[in-house]
């Protein structure tokens, strides 16, 4: 590859083909179908687990509670 040879062209390569089109009815069902099963896996405010209600259980020492506990 001297500097009096022609240069080279460089190979492209082949275009990647498009993506296939959406299904948006299927896309439709399958969003609806999610979010019924999500609905079915929330069991609600009752099954809430919050920190600290069930271990520590200790009257205030003052006649009104205060926001610090």
């Amino acid at each position: 590859m001297g500097f009096m040879s022609p240069p080279r062209t460089p190979v492209m390569p082949t275009p990647t083909p498009p993506p296939p089109p959406v299904d948006t009815a299927r896309a439709a069902v399958l969003a609806e179908e999610n979010m019924s099963e999500q609905m079915k896996k929330r069991k609600g405010r009752g099954s809430t687990i919050v920190a600290g209600a069930l271990s520590d259980q200790k009257s205030p020492t003052t006649g009104t509670p205060t926001l610090l506990g």
